[in-house]
């Protein structure tokens, strides 16, 4: 028979537990119970629902710092000085010179053939003639008249000395007893009316003087009169050649050769190449916004220029307000009529705010909500948005530096309170 190993084992006796040692393996299930229990329910009301994937969006981070506010626009090169040339008469054009050619100031661009004007011209330059023609005999007239007045008068003055004569004679012979006292009256009275008729005569003189100086004055005004319908008659004559006014290239005919224009008529434009402006769309949204003087960044290919707003217009044409911006300091050699350009406006600069890169969470969220990027996933924040830029928007509330948010469309997030990004 095989032995056992009683023989070789030794019994222990086991020790009663203590009440300590029963406790704590029961506290330490339950405590790890409780733990894993309020993770469990923590990570369920933290487990988002939706799962986007990462690849497809955009982050960018809150930062402090300058913001401009701009706005970026569309436009084209025009030239600062490109005046359209009207007719001012009825008659038949004859142009001159092909779009294109170059012009100095001056030169004869076209001409306008209008014979009634030319006749009431050669009228008018009559009637003016016959006027001074008439002018001069009435003035000889006159001086004809105040000769004969003049001779009325000094016949009046030789009979007054005659008369003082014979009045000191009789005087003389009165005393003497020489003649009677009806001969010294009958002397008396002659002096008398030759003092009279003397004085008439030197009155009418000078009443044909007056007479002679008003007649005059009224028909130099009749001649003046005349002589600006004349001149305008010349003005409008003249006008009939159009002529370039500034230096530089025929622009477009507005008319056919050897047309019949009506006044008020477009003929043709001319374009002064000495000095461009651009000429900005900017959409009416932006309108209240703009004023004269502010800067603008334009952007002709490779090329880079500065300027500030000069114009703005008045009306609105097709939801777009049109601005001109008149450049610093620009090689007028470099730029061309028409040419197309990207401007960039500076609105406002605001230094030290907090802001993000633009993107489409702007319009998607309405500018009232964000999604910031914690760990793995997306939250959904309240926000409130300032001034926009071309590349910034400033946070008013509801974003701390150094957050990183979603900019892509937020679309896809469906409202969601959190979703997980994969």
């Amino acid at each position: 028979m095989i032995q056992g190993t009683e023989t070789q084992d030794n019994i222990i006796q086991r020790q009663p537990k203590t009440l300590l040692r029963r406790v704590l393996p029961a506290a330490a299930i339950a405590g790890t119970v409780i733990v894993l229990a309020a993770a469990f329910f923590h990570s369920i009301g933290e487990t988002a629902s939706l799962v986007l994937p990462r690849s497809q969006m955009q982050f960018a981070t809150v930062q402090r710092g300058d913001l401009v506010r701009d706005i970026a626009v569309q436009g084209r090169i025009v030239a600062a000085n490109a005046p359209t040339l009207y007719s001012q008469e009825t008659g038949q054009v004859q142009l001159f010179k092909q779009p294109g050619e170059a012009v100095t100031l001056g030169d004869l661009l076209a001409t306008i053939s209008s014979p009634a004007l030319q006749n009431d011209l050669q009228q008018q330059q009559a009637v003016l003639e016959g006027m001074r023609s008439e002018a001069e005999r009435a003035a000889l007239a006159a001086r004809e008249q105040q000769l004969d007045m003049e001779q009325v008068m000094n016949n009046a003055q030789v009979n007054l000395l005659a008369a003082r004569r014979e009045l000191e004679r009789a005087q003389q012979s009165i005393e003497l007893g020489v003649i009677r006292k009806l001969d010294f009256d009958i002397a008396t009275d002659n002096l008398t009316k030759a003092e009279l008729e003397f004085d008439h005569a030197k009155r009418k003189v000078e009443l044909a003087k007056d007479k002679l100086s008003f007649e005059q004055s009224s028909r130099t005004q009749d001649i003046h009169r005349q002589q600006l319908v004349v001149n305008e008659l010349e003005r409008k004559v003249t006008a009939l050649n159009i002529t370039a006014p500034v230096t530089g290239q025929l622009g477009n005919w507005l008319v056919e050769q050897q047309s019949h224009v009506l006044p008020g008529q477009a003929l043709l434009t001319v374009i002064d190449l000495s000095r461009y402006e651009a000429e900005l769309a900017v959409p009416e949204s932006y309108a209240r916004d703009l004023l004269p003087g502010q800067q603008v960044e334009v952007s002709i290919g490779s090329q880079r220029l500065n300027g500030a707003i000069s114009y703005i217009a008045p009306e609105v044409r097709n939801n777009q307000v049109s601005a001109r911006v008149r450049f610093d300091d620009v090689d007028s050699t470099a730029l061309r009529q028409s040419q197309r350009l990207t401007a960039r406006v500076i609105l406002e600069h605001k230094t030290d705010v907090l802001k993000i890169a633009r993107g489409e969470f702007i319009s998607s969220g309405g500018g009232r909500q964000a999604y910031q990027v914690l760990d793995n996933q997306a939250v959904r924040k309240n926000i409130e948005l300032g001034a926009l830029s071309v590349q910034w928007v400033e946070i008013l509330d509801g974003a701390s530096e150094g957050e990183q948010w979603v900019i892509s469309n937020l679309a896809d997030f469906k409202d969601q309170n959190r979703v997980n990004l994969n």
